[in-house]
């Protein structure tokens, strides 16, 4: 099969933009009344006024009575809140960040199986006879707090590819990209207000996979699920907004990424060498919804979506040529239910499938993912909510 080439495709230019108001949208408006007693104060609490507590009757101090961004008196009232312990979303970061000298693992596994291709106007086609492609993406993530606000975050992870075109076998195994990031959450959601808890999070990735000659699979691009989504081989940064918003009895997610690969030598499916290639950026958005059965033992179900777009230009201004064996322009969508439960009070799992919706220019796949958080509290102790 010839893999995709990079087409521009029509309004591409403008999916990014319609994309972040869309996400800007969702983090600013409130999906409903946290509470039904919650209404912002505009004037200072009457000394004959009740306080609002939460179910153990503890006081929480109402928006309006001055609390900070996310000092230590806006994280007390927003401990205080309905906020059980649990995996959280599969495909979605969360603006949270881990107390301070909170250490965590999470492996997660991201299996992908190429079941079909959609074309640069939307269609299906089936895969051409003899291709075939399935890949297995096992990333860690490792956590620790560093302050109230701040996390540091180190992704190692290992790709295997099992993958066939035009009479041509490309099987094996090896060291992925490694991404680090930090993260800082500048706002805690408030009880009172209807204003999300929000983090900036910027990623910088490594082409281990390059260095290593890892397997590259045809259009040169990880599973849907993964974040950030890079080329394989190309170094790259990506800022992110993130959003979590509680309002009991759920939580909802609402992320962006956005991607820009550096010039690099990359390896390319099918191609001799590795040339100096400059990709097109890459844009990421996420939503999420959560509701809990089980509060105790952080039994819940998630309903995730997520999109990528492939652009047909970079930020550096350099012309793309990124084509042939990787893909360009494109469009891909898919949503996921995801159970999640705790195993022990320090070992919590999640595991849900990633179904296709659309997409343009791209393969169609299904992918499975799971994921185990593996939480030691501050020296040891038990794990602190966010």
């Amino acid at each position: 099969m010839t893999p995709f080439k990079r087409k521009n495709i029509p309004g591409n230019r403008r999916l990014p933009v319609s994309c972040l108001l869309f996400f800007l949208f969702i983090s600013t408006v409130s999906p409903g009344q946290a509470f039904a007693d919650s209404q912002p104060q505009t004037s200072p609490v009457a000394s004959d006024q009740k306080k609002k507590t939460d179910n153990s009757g503890t006081s929480i101090p109402a928006a309006g009575d001055g609390l900070s961004w996310n000092g230590p008196d806006a994280l007390k009232a927003y401990r205080k809140m309905w906020n059980p312990l649990s995996a959280g979303p599969e495909l979605i970061p969360m603006a949270d960040t881990a107390p301070p000298g909170e250490f965590y693992i999470r492996p997660f596994f991201y299996g992908q199986f190429t079941q079909a291709q959609y074309t640069d106007s939307g269609g299906v086609h089936s895969l051409p006879a003899g291709f075939y492609q399935t890949q297995l993406l096992s990333l860690g993530e490792i956590g620790v707090g560093l302050t109230n606000n701040d996390q540091f975050t180190i992704f190692p992870s290992m790709v295997s590819l099992w993958s066939g075109a035009d009479g041509q076998i490309n099987n094996g195994s090896g060291f992925s990209d490694l991404t680090m990031e930090i993260k800082h959450r500048f706002y805690v959601q408030h009880p009172d207000r209807k204003i999300p808890s929000m983090a900036f999070a910027m990623h910088v990735t490594l082409p281990t996979s390059s260095w290593t000659n890892a397997p590259v699979p045809p259009g040169g691009l990880p599973p849907l699920a993964r974040i950030p989504s890079t080329h394989y081989g190309a170094p790259a940064i990506t800022p992110a907004l993130l959003t979590r918003y509680i309002a009991k009895p759920f939580r909802l997610y609402a992320d962006f990424f956005y991607t820009y690969d550096f010039p690099n030598n990359a390896a390319i499916a099918g191609s001799p060498g590795k040339p100096l290639v400059q990709f097109g950026d890459i844009a990421q958005y996420r939503l999420g919804a959560e509701t809990m059965i089980n509060d105790r033992t952080g039994t819940g179900f998630i309903l995730e979506f997520a999109g990528e777009s492939g652009l047909p230009f970079s930020v550096d201004g350099l012309p793309i040529n990124g084509g042939g064996a990787h893909v360009g322009a494109f469009n891909i969508w898919g949503l996921q239910p995801t159970f999640e439960t705790n195993i022990t009070k320090n070992i919590i799992c999640s595991i849900g499938v990633l179904l296709p919706i659309a997409g343009t220019n791209q393969y169609q796949s299904v992918n499975p993912n799971f994921s185990i958080y593996w939480y030691w509290g501050p020296g040891g102790g038990d794990v602190i909510a966010r």
